[in-house]
């Protein structure tokens, strides 16, 4: 049989040669051919006749009040993810991995082996999946109890800038599944000394605009870290206004400082990674009227783009500077044992995107956190990076947007990954070498 195939793509090939010259009818390419030879085994591969299963994103889950296993690529720790028209496509007769930190709940009557935290399930049709024999719906395998997720320190230092040489670690959410194996969501470079995350780092695929509505809001957690510190009360609206001079806090306006995430939950697909994203560590301060107007524009044009243009992207989110008071003071959300400032407000958010593929290219994107900044203070002391907005065509909303001129929600612009980079100092090195721009 495998002479058979050979053969088959060998008369393909010669074929191609012999009609260069005729306007022939199109020849379905290798892998169409590969789909329609039923029931061939090609070095221990099962080729099955037939459309492969796609559950779609939106619909075909378990509903949000039930708790999805993780979506695997068997036997490995990688989040099987939907393709670019939001469906997560398995072919026929192939398995998927479905995993759990406590028993499955029984599905559709069937009960699931209660030792069993992890299962593969193979497609049979449309949403159609088969577990040992039985034929289930694929939103019928649903976990028995919530997952908790982890975030964990690395040995690694990162962010090794002169404002915090040594005092940064590198840290990975996501879900550790008990056989060595740790599903990642996002990784993140924290200063747990000043309370302090530089950035987050994540991806963006086309698929990521299909991101799973109506998942739950979790509260924020602090995930083991923060020992001494009552996050909650931090950041809630009457510590605020405590702290705060008189009329630097208007709630009603929106005018107080939110948790602003670094990874966006809109940027992770399933609920599982959404969820992951409700940490402290993957925070910053951040003014809910730039957290709500010009940053969340941003995230979503970023979004759309990444499907539009078909690539994928590893995203870096970050912090960069202070914002101060009149009179030079750093506004700090609270204070340490030793009554030294700590969770700085930062004065500028950036997103930086590079495309996976084509390494060098890239775009970074920079907002002023600072709604009571004028637009002459924001060209004096706010603007680190050459602004690059008028070469790249997908960012002509951001001209509009700033044209507006409601600084209240957000000031932005755009630089080179490399000149933003060299400005902030605590990225990777490897970014300073990003200096095509992703238009």
């Amino acid at each position: 049989m495998k002479l058979q195939f050979i053969g088959l793509i060998l008369a393909i090939v010669i074929l191609r040669e012999i009609r260069a010259r005729e306007p022939v009818a199109p020849i379905p390419d290798v892998g169409q051919v590969i789909k329609d030879l039923d029931g061939l085994h090609i070095d221990g591969t099962t080729f099955e006749q037939g459309a492969p299963c796609r559950v779609n994103v939106q619909r075909d889950l378990p509903r949000s009040d039930q708790v999805q296993p993780l979506y695997l690529r068997p036997g490995t720790d990688l989040y099987w993810l939907p393709n670019a028209d939001g469906h997560l496509e398995v072919n026929r007769g192939a398995s998927i991995e479905l995993h759990c930190s406590h028993p499955f709940a029984p599905a559709n009557g069937e009960s699931l082996d209660a030792k069993l935290r992890s299962i593969r399930v193979k497609c049979v049709q449309d949403t159609t999946f088969e577990w040992l024999g039985a034929k289930i719906q694929f939103s019928d395998f649903v976990c028995s109890h919530s997952m908790s997720y982890t975030v964990e320190r690395l040995d690694r230092s990162c962010g090794n800038d002169t404002t915090s040489p040594s005092t940064s670690y590198l840290y990975r959410v996501g879900y550790d599944t008990g056989d060595g194996r740790f599903v990642v969501t996002m990784e993140l470079c924290h200063d747990p000394k000043h309370l302090r995350t530089h950035y987050a780092h994540h991806q963006l695929t086309p698929a990521s605009v299909h991101f799973q509505k109506n998942v739950k809001r979790l509260k924020f957690s602090t995930a083991g870290h923060f020992t001494g510190f009552d996050m909650a009360r931090i950041y809630s609206h009457k510590s605020q206004e405590k702290l705060m001079v008189p009329g630097l806090i208007d709630v009603k306006s929106g005018l107080f400082l939110a948790r602003g995430h670094l990874t966006a939950k809109a940027d992770l697909i399933y609920a599982s990674q959404q969820r992951s994203s409700f940490n402290y560590m993957n925070v910053a301060p951040q003014w809910q009227s730039f957290n709500g107007g010009q940053w969340a524009d941003l995230e979503d044009s970023t979004r759309r783009y990444v499907a539009r243009s078909g690539i994928v992207a590893s995203v870096y989110t970050g912090i960069y500077g202070e914002m101060k008071l009149a009179g030079s003071k750093v506004l700090h959300l609270t204070t340490n044992a030793n009554n030294t400032g700590v969770v700085a407000v930062p004065q500028l958010f950036y997103r930086v995107l590079i495309d996976v593929g084509h390494p060098t290219r890239g775009i970074a994107l920079v907002g002023v956190n600072n709604p009571h900044a004028t637009l002459a203070q924001i060209h004096e002391s706010y603007i680190i990076c050459d602004p690059v907005e008028d070469q790249v065509h997908w960012l002509s909303w951001l001209h509009k947007s700033n044209a507006k001129g409601n600084l209240k929600k957000g000031y932005l612009y755009a630089c080179s990954v490399a000149d933003l980079a060299r400005a902030v100092g605590h990225l990777p090195r490897p970014l300073l070498e990003v200096d095509e721009l992703l238009t």
